[in-house]
């Protein structure tokens, strides 16, 4: 009988420990009346039994554990409309462009013919937009140049661009032998002229391109151009007539 009691009173020592994270120090009746289930087991296999772990009930680190704490400094800042649409302009301004190279795909090492060889300009005229690119040889005995270079710009925008564009290449491209190349007649919208050492490029205007007509010149030459051989006789005297319907007779 003794033993009956000292048994009963180490199960329900047993239990009262299983709840303290509860910091319920009291034991109901429901919960002494599962001391009578323990009697019935041999004090034996309860020393053999495995420790109760005393956080399986504790609520708070359970939830805690499953369960983030809300904190004010974890919440997300809810922005009125002007503010959002500030804070997207603003963050579209940070997106880092791409770099853009105007030299890439150009060789910019110095020609073997001089700081252009043929095939550099040509490149480079044509990553720049020119149009209408014309290139003919000009005869050694000439000793003028190697080639002759004539293009269409779009507009005398366009044609400044180019001929700064061909050379800003060219200082890239010289040695400090080479001279850089003066742009003749930069302010025209009709006709710029740059002197590459070995090659003379002409950027014309559509309508002066048709009108000197520079491609049949160099191309067949000046006995079958027919500006080259037009009568002198003609030419002068339109200039004579021009200039004489200026004055009015004087009155007698």
């Amino acid at each position: 009988m003794n033993k009956c009691i000292l048994s009963n009173l180490l199960r329900a020592r047993k239990i009262c420990k299983t709840f303290v994270p509860h910091k319920n120090r009291s034991i109901t009746y429901s919960l002494l009346k599962q001391t009578r289930y323990f009697s019935d087991i041999s004090p034996n296999k309860l020393l053999n039994e495995e420790p109760t772990n005393e956080n399986e009930n504790d609520l708070v680190s359970e939830l805690t554990s499953k369960h983030k704490i809300f904190r004010d400094e974890d919440s997300k800042v809810i922005l009125d409309v002007e503010e959002e649409q500030n804070r997207i302009l603003l963050g579209d301004l940070h997106i880092e462009e791409e770099k853009h190279d105007p030299y890439s795909g150009l060789n910019l090492k110095r020609g073997i013919y001089g700081v252009y060889d043929i095939e550099d300009l040509v490149s480079v005229l044509q990553k720049d937009n020119a149009k209408n690119i014309f290139v003919v040889s000009v005869p050694k005995e000439y000793t003028y140049v190697d080639y002759i270079v004539i293009v269409t710009g779009k507009s005398q925008k366009h044609m400044s661009a180019l001929a700064a564009y061909v050379r800003k290449v060219y200082k890239l491209k010289m040695h400090k032998k080479d001279i850089i190349p003066k742009i003749e007649g930069v302010k025209s919208k009709d006709w710029i002229a740059l002197d590459l050492g070995n090659i003379a490029l002409h950027i014309f205007s559509a309508t002066a391109r048709n009108q000197y007509d520079l491609e049949t010149l160099w191309a067949v030459g000046s006995q079958y151009d027919d500006l080259i051989n037009k009568p002198m006789d003609s030419d002068i005297m339109e200039q004579y007539n021009s200039f004489l319907n200026i004055f009015q007779p004087e009155d007698t």
